[in-house]
């Protein structure tokens, strides 16, 4: 059983739940952050130069791409965890999130960095999801 839940009694976390109470057995997924980036290896490509919007869907893409590979969806996951540089790039990257989240939606953090791990990186989006057994 699984519960995501929103209260009034806390700041409004749009358009992320609070919390979710994940109690049953299941298989849990732990992705490594995506990026902008099209593919892995030396063809890769970014997407989006300069355009945090494009990136963040690229990186959504990827997440949806690596829960497919292990029979899940992206309304497995429980959490997400958003790196920018540029914290004004929030309300960006939360109307990106939308075109993929359903509610109930999951939980979100979102952490300002100085940099990522290559340049012109502008977020990296970690997953986290819950699927039965």
């Amino acid at each position: 059983m699984e519960k995501r839940f929103l209260t009034k009694q806390a700041p409004h976390a749009w358009p992320f739940s609070h919390g979710v109470v994940v109690s049953r057995p299941g298989r849990v997924i732990t992705l490594a952050g995506q990026v902008g980036y099209d593919r892995h290896g030396p063809d890769r490509k970014l997407v989006g130069p300069g355009d945090v919007g494009a990136q963040a869907r690229q990186a959504f893409e990827n997440i949806k791409t690596l829960l497919a590979k292990e029979g899940a969806s992206l309304k497995d996951v429980i959490d997400f965890t958003v790196y920018l540089t540029d914290v004004n790039d929030l309300l960006a990257v939360g109307r990106v999130a939308q075109e993929y989240i359903s509610d109930p939606p999951p939980v979100m953090t979102l952490i300002g960095v100085k940099a990522l791990a290559f340049p012109d990186l502008l977020v990296e989006i970690r997953a986290v999801a819950v699927t039965a057994a």
